[in-house]
């Protein structure tokens, strides 16, 4: 599975303060610029929720549903219960990082396409990375 890694650095805020914003789906998809909407599905607690997201990729709707799970420590994994996609889990992670917080985001994800992927998945890792960009954009405006 092509897997795609992305970090930033937010100066100025604890690993608890982005923490907080990293569990809000909705805040920082409310700042992407691709991302067309964040539904949350199940009940938010603190271990577990279900959203359903849809995003644009390659010029068209993608949407997926996806299991987001807390911890250990801040921590917040996600893998893909359905969907566009055949695969898709990735997962945040903070840490402290001399006066802010560095945020590292992973995304691992299968197109279901098998015999096409040469061709597909260098233009969807593009895709992702992209994604992957402007959520940490999105969450540093939002930690702004």
């Amino acid at each position: 599975m092509p897997e795609i890694q992305a970090n930033t650095l937010i100066q100025g805020r604890t690993p608890d303060e982005v923490w907080t914003l990293v569990k809000d789906s909705s805040l920082v998809a409310s700042r992407a610029r691709h991302v067309v909407a964040v539904r949350p599905l199940s009940e938010q607690d603190k271990t577990f929720r279900i959203n359903e997201w849809t995003v644009l990729l390659n010029g068209s709707e993608v949407t997926w549903r996806q299991r987001e799970a807390a911890g250990p420590g801040l921590q917040l994994r996600f893998e893909q219960t359905a969907g566009d996609l055949e695969k898709l889990s990735g997962e945040w992670s903070l840490a402290a990082d001399g006066e802010g917080t560095r945020v590292s985001f992973v995304l691992a994800y299968e197109l279901g396409v098998d015999g096409l992927a040469p061709l597909l998945d260098p233009i969807w890792s593009q895709s992702f990375r992209a994604h992957a960009d402007e959520l940490l954009r999105a969450l540093t405006a939002c930690a702004a």
